[in-house]
């Protein structure tokens, strides 16, 4: 592996929606096409996994619109692409677990999805244009590892939270969240904690205090990496987030999966919004290289 796979496929934007979260995916796959792989494999065990995860009422709600109220609560209008979405996004998210997981070669070990960090939908329901939660579900499936969220969206990922406590596996994940408002907040523990920034300079320390303290023993990371802290934080900040977190993970010899989250064009322009996540991208692969530069072992 020469690059850092990102998984992506059409499917990941539902037909009939124009919002922005869902449509990005598809331009910042256009962007990097040599990074691209098809997460269709994964497809039968993210359908069994969402139905582990989330209730089956809200699972039916999903599949077939019924009951409306229900199936519309992540904040869209229900057609039936929204299943097929996250259905394959989902996929995305496992196929990133499953290929670090799996790599048996030296060197470093990430891997990306273009959508599934929905960290606001929770065990029963949608909420903040969150379908199917796939950081809970990708962390349901890696049944007998040990996994620190680190949830960098401008949001709390309350919904995430929930989800782990509903599922009885916050005791073996632990999430951190690094936000600019308490947004989607929860109840806190030693394991789940929160940290609000309003600068560049305190966000940046609290990104250090968080990734420096991070077990190497544990067996992921899953990063929600939203570039939705804009404008309060810089574009510079947030992409010097991305190779300060990319390269905590290397030299502790952790395993990484990143999600895209959030990031809007009420601010800024779509172009500038799909910019901003290619540099996460782009983060993850020039420390993926220095890093086999330096034949530094995973």
């Amino acid at each position: 592996m020469n690059t850092v796979p990102i998984f992506y496929n059409d499917k990941y934007v539902a037909p009939s929606t124009d919002f922005d979260t869902l449509r990005k995916s598809a331009l910042i796959a256009e962007r990097i096409p040599e990074l691209i792989h098809d997460p269709s494999c994964m497809v039968d065990e993210a359908i069994k996994q969402i139905k582990k995860a989330h209730s089956p009422q809200y699972v039916k709600a999903l599949m077939t619109g019924d009951p409306g109220y229900l199936s519309e609560t992540n904040g869209f209008t229900w057609d039936e692409g929204i299943w097929e979405m996250a259905v394959n996004s989902t996929a995305g998210v496992l196929a990133a677990c499953k290929t670090v997981l799996s790599a048996t070669s030296a060197g470093p070990r990430i891997a990306g999805s273009l959508s599934s960090g929905l960290h606001h939908a929770s065990t029963g329901q949608g909420s903040g244009y969150c379908t199917v939660n796939g950081l809970a579900v990708a962390a349901n499936y890696l049944n007998n590892s040990d996994i620190s969220i680190l949830d960098f969206d401008a949001h709390c990922g309350g919904g995430t939270v929930n989800m782990l406590r509903d599922l009885n596996i916050d005791h073996r994940v632990s999430q951190y969240d690094l936000s600019t408002n308490f947004f989607d907040s929860y109840d806190e523990d030693e394991n789940h904690m929160i940290s609000v920034a309003k600068d560049d300079e305190e966000y940046l320390r609290k990104v250090d205090s968080i990734v420096s303290a991070l077990d190497p023993s544990i067996d992921l990371v899953l990063y929600n990496a939203g570039t939705d802290p804009y404008p309060t934080i810089s574009h510079a900040t947030l992409e010097e987030r991305e190779r300060r977190v990319f390269k905590a993970c290397v030299d502790q010899g952790i395993p990484c999966v990143f999600v895209l989250a959030g990031g809007y064009t009420f601010s800024q322009d779509m172009t500038s919004l799909v910019t901003s996540h290619i540099k996460t991208i782009q983060n993850s692969n020039n420390v993926f290289r220095r890093c086999n530069r330096n034949r530094c072992k995973i």
